[in-house]
């Protein structure tokens, strides 16, 4: 099933309806834009976000109906409403979107006849880009400039989907996803969309220092981990560099240009850190960052560079 269409033949559904029948196979739900079905994983303005449903929680009729059981309330959120399920076939990935209907046993999913595979996006040549932030000692007042770096594994300029995170780390983001949802809206703060809060929870979850220093004691640089026209997020380790809640901070992105006369495309702005979040170890952080002064086009280039 690794060539062929973008829809499934008639067969591979049966064998993947078989596959989700017999192989505890973990979905997710994320709410669907009637009118953008096939996009990628959309949520709902009500702050509701991809919920992962455990292979013992469905059951999948003959029919092509999958009942869950006992779902969370999160899940139960999206009644009636159309979603979009995403799961792996043999390491493929397959989605659809139905609506979530409501029955006398709880809560059903149609499969319907077109199963989707979900498109690889091809990596932009601009993604590969280099970031500096600038900001002042609090002791001394004097200039500091620190080298971000950009983590390919969080494929920054493709909107973020819960099947991104490994499955080990899965369960430990929604926890610090629920809490994360629970501070920001105990301060008073808008939650937005929420797709930024996936990889914010995703560093929190995981332990791999794959990218740590070879030499030990270096202090690792902050990582971009989410970034679009509204907000920035940087995961870092806690004794590497500080970081002060409604202190601002200054950032240059520079971006290669393959072809012209000009050899890179540059985005200043200046930026306010809103929120800042822990694991449970108080080692591992996030700071959640909104834009304090940016160009016009420097938004419009940021927006542009996302694929939705």
């Amino acid at each position: 099933m690794t060539g062929g269409g973008k829809f499934l033949t008639g067969i591979e559904r049966h064998l993947v309806l078989q596959y989700l029948a017999d192989g505890n196979v973990p979905v997710t739900i994320s709410g669907a834009d009637d009118r953008q079905s096939s996009s990628a994983d959309k949520v709902y303005d009500s702050g509701i976000f991809p919920v992962a449903i455990h292979g013992d929680q469905i059951s999948v009729m003959e029919q092509g109906i999958i009942l869950l059981e006992n779902p969370p309330d999160s899940v139960k959120a999206f009644a009636e409403k159309t979603v979009k399920v995403q799961f792996y076939f043999n390491r493929l990935g397959l989605y659809f979107t139905t609506v979530l209907k409501t029955v006398s046993t709880g809560l059903a999913l149609v499969v319907p006849e077109k199963i989707s595979r979900v498109e690889d996006k091809k990596n932009q040549s601009s993604e590969k880009f280099s970031a500096v932030m600038y900001f002042k000692e609090t002791s001394s007042d004097r200039a500091v400039s620190i080298k971000c770096s950009a983590p390919e594994s969080y494929r920054l300029f493709l909107q973020p989907s819960w099947n991104d995170i490994p499955d080990s780390f899965r369960q430990s983001a929604k926890s610090y996803l629920e809490k994360c949802v629970e501070r920001l809206r105990a301060g008073g703060k808008s939650v937005g969309n929420g797709l930024y809060l996936i990889p914010l929870c995703r560093f929190l979850a995981e332990q791999d220092d794959s990218s740590g220093s070879s030499v030990q004691g270096r202090k690792r640089s902050p990582e971009i981990v989410y970034i679009d026209h509204e907000r920035l997020v940087l995961g870092f380790e806690k004794d590497s560099v500080e970081f002060y809640e409604n202190t601002e901070y200054s950032m240059i992105l520079a971006f290669p240009i393959l072809r012209g006369p000009l050899r890179e495309r540059t985005v200043c702005f200046d930026f306010k850190v809103i929120q800042i979040f822990s694991d449970d170890d108080n080692v591992r952080q996030t700071a959640l960052c909104c834009y304090d002064s940016i160009q016009e086009e420097d938004v419009r280039f940021l927006a542009d560079m996302k694929v939705s």
